[in-house]
């Protein structure tokens, strides 16, 4: 009987070890297939990373702060896309397109005829602002008065109603666009007088201008500041909304020019400069 026993016993111990090593088995079976199914089931597929693309840009220095603007906000979203961005002058720009150096010319003037392998990209209006010294803080002139002083008619402003100071003339530099604007609206093809102080931009206007009491420049009106008194003409200052209902009389075109077929990349930039985005960039740089 103790025998028959023992038997019972080692039956159902074998019983039970082989349960639990069947268990064993069957949960490493379980955890090979969903380690095997894990492994087919991942993706192996190598992503490659978009091409870099590098486009060049130059022209004008009015609208090169404008241009770095767009292009910078572009470059975060699509940063294999760069950009090199220089001044140089609107005709500058221009020619550098049609013989292929550059892929985006900068304009603030509408070159007319524009060479038939090209096409422009509008980005809108700029108002070329009048401007004195603080000191010589004139209410109004009207174009012709301003065609005067530029021609060197006017050499004193006392002469006009200023201060008791000599006019100092202060122009851009043969290829700036905002002096073709400048002088297509105002000048009725006379001369600038040979007198005027050349600078080469803007701002270089605008700090001539702030230092030296009895100067007159023009420039675009982004870069006019408190620095200097920006003067109404015809009576209306060149505010975004004055420039919008076209009141203001000194008025530059801005846009880009570009190859009739330029890459995709540059397409799609385009398509972004002139979305509502771009749109809201634009219209922030010119003070709205």
């Amino acid at each position: 009987m103790a025998k028959n026993l023992i038997g019972n016993v080692d039956n159902l111990s074998s019983s039970f070890l082989s349960r639990r090593a069947l268990r064993r088995v069957t949960a490493t079976a379980a955890l090979l297939c969903s380690s095997l199914f894990f492994l087919l089931s991942c993706d192996t597929t190598v992503v490659t990373p978009p091409k870099p693309v590098y486009f060049r840009a130059a022209g004008s220095s009015t609208l090169q702060s404008l241009f770095i603007k767009l292009s910078e906000t572009y470059s975060r979203a699509h940063p294999q896309v760069s950009f090199d961005v220089t001044g140089g002058g609107s005709t500058l720009g221009l020619e550098l397109v049609e013989t292929g150096q550059i892929e985006i010319g900068l304009v603030s003037w509408s070159p007319q005829p524009l060479d038939s392998r090209l096409r422009l990209v509008p980005l809108g209006q700029d108002a070329v602002a009048i401007i004195t010294h603080p000191e010589n803080p004139l209410p109004n002139l009207p174009v012709a008065t301003l065609r005067d002083i530029f021609n060197g008619k006017v050499l004193n402003w006392q002469v006009i109603g200023g201060s008791d100071l000599a006019v100092q003339v202060v122009s851009r530099e043969d290829g700036s666009g905002t002096r073709s604007a400048f002088e297509a609206a105002v000048m009725d093809n006379q001369p600038v007088t040979p007198t005027a102080v050349v600078q080469p931009g803007s701002q270089a206007v605008v700090e001539y201008v702030a230092q030296n009491p009895g100067a007159v420049g023009y420039v675009s009106a982004a870069f006019a500041d408190d620095q200097v008194h920006v003067v109404p003409i015809e009576g209306v200052l060149p505010t975004f909304e004055a420039l919008q209902t076209r009141q203001y009389p000194l008025r530059s075109d801005l846009a880009l020019v570009v190859a009739q077929n330029p890459p995709a990349e540059l397409e799609e930039f385009l398509r972004f400069v002139t979305s509502p985005a771009g749109r809201q960039i634009i219209e922030s740089w010119q003070g709205r």
